[in-house]
């Protein structure tokens, strides 16, 4: 039969390795540039990594709350927006310290082309993943999904 590609460890570490392999090409990296560059990036990474997994948690028990009998007071509603925004702020602080950080190493073009490509990834990834649902068995694709989700509810 026909064999198979052994499978990475974690699910997102393919995509993890092509992108530094692009950043490294899109940014014309150094061997000393990339050995400063990439364990910075991987530590930020793992820092929104868990502001989000906090984020998610804030969700998990506004979800369960609205889902119970109870109803969620307006103190609470207010207690967890303020939270999720006060993480929110932190991802975008963390980002900025990254980027400012950069230009001990980083010529401004390498930097300018970093941010571009930030950018330009996120909305590859989400147009890759909206093609991938069109294709999927059935024909269900991204306007579908959406109009489930709103009659079913964001979770």
């Amino acid at each position: 039969g026909r064999q198979r590609k052994p499978r990475m460890d974690h699910p997102g570490q393919r995509l993890e390795m092509m992108k530094m392999w692009w950043l490294t090409e899109e940014l014309d990296l150094s061997e000393d540039q990339a050995g400063k560059f990439f364990p910075r990036y991987n530590a930020l990474e793992k820092e929104i990594m868990k502001i989000s997994n906090e984020q998610k948690e804030l969700m998990k028990g506004l979800r369960e709350k609205a889902n119970s009998d109870d109803d969620i007071s307006e103190i609470e509603l207010d207690k967890i927006t303020k939270s999720m925004s006060d993480l929110e702020q932190q991802k975008i602080q963390k980002k900025q310290q990254f980027f400012e950080d950069l230009d001990d190493f980083l010529t401004n073009d390498q930097r300018a082309r970093y941010l571009g490509f930030e950018l330009q990834f996120k909305n590859d990834l989400r147009k890759g993943m909206r093609d991938r649902m069109k294709g999927q068995p059935g024909g269900k694709g991204y306007k579908n999904k959406m109009k489930r989700m709103k009659k079913g509810g964001w979770w």
